[in-house]
């Protein structure tokens, strides 16, 4: 076999060419991708509406209004428990950073890994540090959120119209396939949203589960604010294999900065 290098040059630019579009189009690619994703799976609840005789732009707002309400409800209940946690952020910090500089102190004193530390010297230098990076800390956090706001604007909008015009999508769909094949990708399309349904449903059900058993553990124990590390846990839970044990780590420090029982 021959080996074309004008060949080899077309196929090495065109993937070249494909994964720069990706990248420079992601802004528009992820909330994209994600909307179809989501639009498949509050289909369902879209056609419910419609068959109470409510117009399908207004059933499509419903669909969607009913879930950011859900999700502004969950994040409300939350975040008033992260505020309240948020107030003895200073007195944390300041254990965390003495307990750190100790055990650095303890381990440059057996092993002499370098000069002599002492730990309020470490503490100070170390607070310092934490000082001066508050700054660029606040300024990318609010970068993100800006970015991330409009992405889910631009999510939100997509949806819609992905309700709205799911006819004709379909439809075009349908015409990158045969005439003959067109029932099997039709069946393809009405898998691909049972599905995501059936996942997101089964997703929600074992962070529910996970979160309501956690969260009566940690309250058994005493441990503040149960609810909100017991969820957190089990939002953590769904990365596999490191998730649990994340989950499981965030509590553990909480408790070991502000409690001095080792029981605890």
């Amino acid at each position: 076999m021959n080996l074309s290098f004008q060949k080899l040059f077309y196929a090495i630019a065109t993937v070249i060419a494909l994964f720069a579009i990706l990248i420079l189009a992601k802004s528009i690619l992820i909330p994209l991708s994600v909307a179809l994703l989501i639009s498949f799976i509050l289909f369902p609840l879209a056609k419910k509406f419609e068959t109470w005789k409510i117009n399908r732009i207004f059933a499509a707002f419903l669909s969607i209004f009913s879930v950011v309400l859900i999700i502004v409800g969950v994040v409300y209940f939350f975040s008033t428990q992260i505020i309240s946690l948020s107030k003895e952020f200073t007195h944390f910090q300041d254990k965390i950073i003495n307990a750190f500089a100790v055990v650095t102190v303890y381990i440059n004193n057996n092993v002499s890994l370098g000069e002599n530390l002492e730990k309020g010297e470490l503490f100070n230098r170390m607070k310092e540090w934490i000082t001066d990076s508050t700054g660029f800390l606040i300024s990318n956090t609010v970068n993100s959120t800006a970015t991330f706001m409009a992405g889910l604007l631009a999510t939100i909008v997509f949806i819609f119209l992905f309700l709205i015009y799911r006819d004709g999508l379909t439809q075009a769909f349908l015409a990158f396939s045969t005439k003959d094949n067109r029932n099997q990708v039709f069946k393809m399309l009405k898998s691909v949203q049972q599905v995501g349904q059936k996942y997101l449903f089964g997703m929600l059900f074992l962070t529910l589960v996970i979160g309501l058993a956690n969260s009566f553990g940690l309250m058994i124990i005493g441990i503040d604010n149960p609810f909100l590390f017991g969820f957190l846990g089990s939002a953590l839970a769904i990365i596999p294999y490191i998730g649990t044990a994340m989950g499981a780590i965030i509590p553990v420090i909480y408790a070991f900065v502000s409690y001095d029982s080792l029981w605890m």
